[in-house]
């Protein structure tokens, strides 16, 4: 972390301990959870290298729409007070008469690899304090950006930004926890520009939930099970799920077997793997250990369906 965030993040932290329910964005690190259950992450200032670009006189903590801010120059670092997201994010500099912001340097060329990028903000995450054990891999999206003159007969060529990495979350070693969100767009000192992270803790009973499902879905007992999906679902994973980051109904997480279904499109005894590019319009169901099937804690208010006699 460079010499100003660090000084950043110190002031913030008495900042907040003096600025009333804005304390409560001083909740850090490591999330318990019940015995046999995975911990979570609850991201903060102080853990963050997401620079807002101003000093820390300038710097404005406020509370709004259900999120406490520290709104500077040329960021706003956000977390929502009733579960723990964060969001970073540019504003494009309100004050335009400064010194330009990271992203902003002149025409600095971006030298950062997928792969060192993607390196880059494994480390900043783990040192911040998501568990190394919980994740399950990283990916990289480019951002991209072209200009050209009118009077350029050619089409305009392309020129790489920058990338944000995005980790994937497993638990239990194996199962991967689709609603987690931890991702950063570094710049070439590796400074954050934007970031968006949501790990909350996952309940022991929905990992053993999880475990049930793996044993039910792998091996001799494999058939037994699909012959309670609907005809045609064959090949699924073990995924646990919890509520989404924009949920406004308590937090709730289940396992569930889920299986890519291809509809509308050709034929094929393998369209439901999960591996392979769907030829169709592709939906995925959920099913539970006794194959009923389940609806997500995001989808139960849109569809009107609840889970409860299913528990």
């Amino acid at each position: 972390m460079c010499k100003f965030s660090h000084m950043i993040s110190v002031a913030l932290t008495a900042t907040f301990l003096t600025a009333g329910s804005l304390a409560a964005q001083t909740i850090q690190g490591v999330l318990p959870s019940d015995d046999g259950g995975a911990a979570g992450y609850q991201h903060s200032v102080e853990r963050s290298r997401f620079v807002t670009g101003s000093t820390i006189e300038q710097l404005r903590p406020i509370e709004e729409y259900g999120f406490s801010k520290i709104v500077g120059r040329d960021g706003v670092f956000a977390t929502n007070l009733r579960n723990g997201l964060v969001i970073a994010t540019l504003n494009d500099g309100a004050d335009k008469g400064a010194a330009p912001a990271p992203q902003q340097a002149a025409a600095e060329e971006y030298r950062l690899t997928p792969d060192k990028h993607n390196a880059m903000v494994m480390d900043y995450f783990i040192a911040a304090g998501i568990p190394r054990s919980q994740i399950g891999g990283i990916q990289a999206t480019t951002f991209l950006s072209a200009t050209s003159a009118t009077k350029d007969a050619g089409a305009p060529k392309p020129k790489v930004d920058g990338y944000a990495s995005v980790l994937q979350r497993v638990v239990g070693g194996k199962f991967p926890v689709a609603e987690s969100v931890a991702w950063a767009r570094l710049d070439n000192d590796g400074r954050s520009l934007t970031e968006w992270v949501y790990w909350p803790a996952i309940p022991a009973k929905t990992i053993a939930e999880a475990n049930r499902l793996d044993e039910m879905t792998t091996g001799a007992r494999k058939e037994e099970y699909l012959k309670r999906l609907p005809a045609g679902l064959r090949t699924g994973n073990v995924v646990i799920h919890h509520s989404g980051a924009t949920d406004e109904a308590a937090y709730d997480s289940i396992a569930t077997f889920d299986v890519l279904e291809v509809r509308g499109g050709a034929a094929d005894e393998d369209a439901g793997n999960m591996s392979k590019k769907p030829t169709g319009m592709a939906i995925v169901r959920h099913f539970d250990a006794a194959g009923k099937e389940r609806r997500l804690p995001s989808e139960r208010l849109t569809l009107g369906e609840s889970d409860a006699a299913a528990k």
